[in-house]
């Protein structure tokens, strides 16, 4: 086993939230190594969605301007029954926010887009095809941690660092090693994706159908290209591509082509979170830290805001002498509460999509809403306001 330099941070994993952290982590003049098991990216655009809270991180960081030339801004989101039958639009250029828009941007280039900024930090450094296989989080406060990892060749190595950040997913390994409980389940409901050329006519907009057979999303991936999130019924029958386009063409009147689909997957959703976020000298952030349902687009983002209070709590640490015990405690209050208004608000998709007794109430109800000042509120839930 070879060790190697002190970093004031060690990040477990280059996906997004990893990678935003590197990032945040250089601009706040912290030395720090990003470890990721895996060679390069993964071709999937995967979480699509930033939302606003996201977008002034963005942009504070300086780097908004790369991801808009490559987004869609969406600032209006219908609501129907089907391909004619409206139940309400709304507007999000009305939030309140200096970003009153959700803009669509695939997972695959968001990692690009943040890997690069990193690479021109003196101050990162991203090893690829080295995985962790143990750490030690000392309770003295005055001691270093350790992070040992496997190369690709199968060496050892060994880091020492101030800090450990876990981004590695929702099996996360350094969650494991460092004892932390990760505690939750699966929900009942299934969905089935797909990203197909786009020839519905929506242009930039996003499409939320609630039909009597459950909830359909559709969302602007690029100029050409549209974004399908499909509830299954209670016995799931979207396996492929084709038996997804039919489903849309059934429910809602649209027949997005299957020969123009670039992706496709069926997934179930579920919730799950740590038993806490900051435990001595590790910290949790994304994926590691809590999953919740896909549906309404909240879990990179919750992420992304949890990694800036990390970033912030480190630093105050570093470079200002605070207390670990006390920038910990605020982190996991923060993060608590947080993942506890996400995972209210993505059951609350869910069950306005899932299927009703009586669809037609459901619907009048969901006009009314958006006719109401009430929908000031909705706007705030879909935007991530108030997290």
């Amino acid at each position: 086993m070879t060790t190697s330099t002190t970093y004031d941070l060690i990040i477990a994993g280059a996906g997004p939230v990893g990678l935003l952290s590197a990032l945040l982590a250089s601009q706040s003049g912290l030395r720090t190594l990003v470890l990721e098991k895996r060679a390069e990216h993964i071709r999937h655009s995967r979480s699509i969605g930033i939302h606003p809270p996201s977008l002034q991180i963005l942009s504070r960081a300086g780097i908004l301007p790369r991801f808009l030339e490559h987004g869609v801004q969406i600032n209006r989101g219908h609501a129907k029954t089907d391909r004619y039958t409206d139940l309400g639009v709304l507007d999000l250029t009305d939030a309140d926010t200096p970003f009153p828009y959700i803009l669509t941007h695939p997972q695959w280039k968001t990692e690009s887009l943040l890997e690069a900024a990193t690479s021109r930090s003196d101050t990162v450094q991203l090893l690829r095809n080295h995985t962790i296989t143990g750490i030690d989080n000392p309770v003295d406060k005055d001691a270093m941690a350790t992070v040992a990892a496997r190369t690709e060749v199968g060496d050892i190595k060994s880091f020492r660092t101030q800090f450990i950040m876990a981004c590695d997913g929702k099996q996360s390994k350094t969650r494991t090693l460092a004892g932390i409980g990760y505690y939750g389940k699966p929900y009942a409901l299934r969905y089935a994706m797909g990203d197909f050329t786009d020839n519905t006519g929506y242009g930039s907009d996003a499409v939320i159908f609630l039909t009597r057979h459950g909830l359909i999303e559709s969302f602007p991936l690029s100029a050409t290209m549209r974004r399908w999130v499909v509830q299954q019924e209670r016995n799931p029958t979207i396996l492929h591509i084709e038996a997804l386009a039919n489903e849309i063409q059934r429910r809602c009147g649209l027949e997005p082509d299957p020969g123009q689909c670039r992706m496709f997957s069926e997934f179930g959703v579920e919730r799950y979170h740590a038993g806490c976020f900051w435990h001595h000298r590790v910290i949790l952030a994304g994926d590691s830290a809590h999953v919740v349902s896909p549906i309404g687009g909240q879990g990179m983002n919750l992420g992304w805001l949890n990694a800036c209070d990390a970033i912030s709590g480190i630093s105050e640490i570093i470079h200002h002498q605070k207390r670990i015990d006390k920038e910990a405690d605020a982190y996991n209050i923060t993060v608590h509460r947080r993942v506890r208004k996400v995972i209210r608000r993505a059951e609350f998709n869910m069950m306005l999509g899932s299927h009703f007794a009586l669809p037609a109430m459901r619907n009048q109800l969901v006009k009314l809403l958006l006719a109401s000042p009430i929908r000031n509120t909705l706007r705030k839930r879909i935007t991530m306001q108030g997290l």
